[in-house]
């Protein structure tokens, strides 16, 4: 009996340890600091700026939300985002992904993430929205007109929380928490092996730039303009592997599944890869969840240039965290990975700057103090007082953060334990107990569940999320 409630209790106590452990880990800044590398802070102010011209947050600014969506809510429109209400410090969800949608991290390792800096600190009142798309829900949430606040959504800008996107977006970047904490590789489980990591002396890596990645080619990729040496840009992820098969001596880069010098490519454990001095990052459908990770395991990154940046990216700079490539030619790779051969110490030195970074500014406590600095700047903008009463949907996130835990498909998509130890969910709160799991999940299975909180009609068909995303092969 003893040893079957010590079993019991191990989920628990894992939790508990886990949290310490993150309280002490190497950043040297404890739970509840919040200091932030200035560029982050820069990123903040530069991300709402366009809400200050706007005139604020406004209920018609957040009611326009549901306009995404088309009469019928064609185009997994129901998808694209994800509508949020702050209030009195707990978190509401005004509307939900299907259930067909749930299960990978990138939403729900936001959802944890939020809720838990909902705990750390106390948030302003505010209304927002979370990008469903990996990146911003490029072209409907870019600016056609920065000065005039003009997007392509015909309902006008929000607040629209994202971890991807490019300068012509109005989105506000946010890690990318998912895969900052969720998965078996996640940053915060490298952070934690990070001795482990820096056992490899620098003398003992090989000096080759490695690779490997899945043929992920953003469409975005195909509107870079042309390089300066007058070739048209293509697809890194595509491209450096044909490299790769000439340049054997240099570079083993290679899309998973395929052949490269003969060899079927197989994917390599990222402690793995800090064998190789250099590291090679390339987008996917957006930023690389992999370059957060890269940055810690004491190697120089070689990153394919690209239109797209998270969160802290302003904070890295080029030849002392990184080396660009594909940035003047295609085959410009080549030269960089002779020159980090060359210049052995150059390289060594930036590979300890970029881990510093990272153990410094990428740790969960920085993250939930971004969140908090994020929050923050949008509440001061809010010009209404927003109310459950006030939407069709106001389910408590750490209600539906339960659910989830429980549901098969999602109860191992994320720790969920590691918060609800320390935080709980709300149970017992009317507000908790107004929501069954049976209701949950009757919202859950209608595909097309879509709440309306505007009196304006919908468009009658969708026009911003046409057709389903396909491979891209252009070379």
């Amino acid at each position: 009996m003893q040893r079957l409630a010590l079993n019991s209790l191990a989920p628990v106590l894992f939790a508990l340890v886990a949290a310490v452990a993150q309280d002490a880990s190497g950043s040297g800044t404890c739970m509840g600091d919040c200091d932030l590398h200035p560029s982050l802070l820069e990123r903040v102010t530069k991300d709402v700026a366009w809400l200050d011209e706007a005139g604020g947050i406004t209920d018609a600014m957040i009611r326009n939300i549901s306009l995404v969506c088309d009469a019928q809510i064609k185009h997994q429109c129901n998808v694209k985002v994800v509508r949020m209400m702050i209030k009195d410090g707990e978190i509401y969800l005004n509307s939900l992904h299907p259930d067909w949608r749930l299960g990978p991290p990138e939403l729900i390792g936001f959802l944890l993430e939020l809720y838990e800096t909902s705990k750390m600190y106390r948030l302003p009142d505010l209304e927002f929205a979370y990008n469903g798309d990996d990146d911003a829900s490029s072209p409907a949430f870019d600016w056609i007109d920065r000065s005039s606040l003009r997007v392509t959504f015909h309902g006008g800008p929000f607040p629209l929380l994202s971890w991807s996107k490019s300068n012509k977006s109005m989105a506000q970047l946010v890690p990318y928490s998912g895969a900052f904490r969720c998965t078996d590789d996640s940053f915060d489980n490298l952070l934690a092996r990070l001795d482990e990591i820096r056992r490899l002396a620098w003398s003992e890596k090989r000096a080759v730039a490695f690779g490997r990645w899945n043929e992920f080619c953003a469409p975005y990729v195909y509107e870079m303009p042309a390089l300066p040496s007058g070739e048209t840009f293509v697809c890194p992820r595509r491209w450096l592997p044909t490299l790769s098969e000439q340049h054997g001596e240099a570079m083993d880069v290679g899309v998973i599944g395929e052949t490269l010098r003969g060899q079927r490519v197989s994917a390599v454990p990222l402690m793995h890869q800090n064998a190789y001095k250099y590291l090679v990052s390339t987008d996917g459908w957006a930023i690389s969840s992999k370059f957060d990770k890269y940055l810690l395991m004491g190697s120089a990154i070689i990153k394919a240039q690209s239109s797209r940046y998270g969160f802290y990216y302003d904070g890295l700079r080029p030849d002392e965290h990184y080396v660009a490539a594909m940035n003047t030619s295609r085959e410009d790779i080549l030269g960089v990975i002779d020159w980090l051969k060359s210049h052995d110490q150059e390289a060594e030195r930036m590979a300890l700057a970029t881990q510093q970074f990272a153990v410094r500014h990428l740790h969960r406590n920085a993250r939930l103090c971004y969140y908090q600095k994020l929050m923050k700047e949008l509440g001061k903008r809010m010009k209404f007082t927003p109310d459950c009463s006030q939407r069709k949907l106001c389910l408590p996130l750490g209600r539906f953060l339960e659910y989830l835990s429980k549901k098969r498909e999602t109860a191992h998509t994320c720790r969920y334990q590691e918060v609800f130890v320390r935080h709980g969910t709300g149970k017992g709160t009317p507000a908790y107990e107004s929501f069954s799991d049976a209701n949950i999940q009757e919202l859950l299975v209608d595909a097309k569940y879509w709440p309306r909180d505007t009196d304006t009609p919908p468009l009658p068909n969708e026009p911003y999320f046409p057709g389903a995303r396909r491979r891209l092969r252009r070379t």
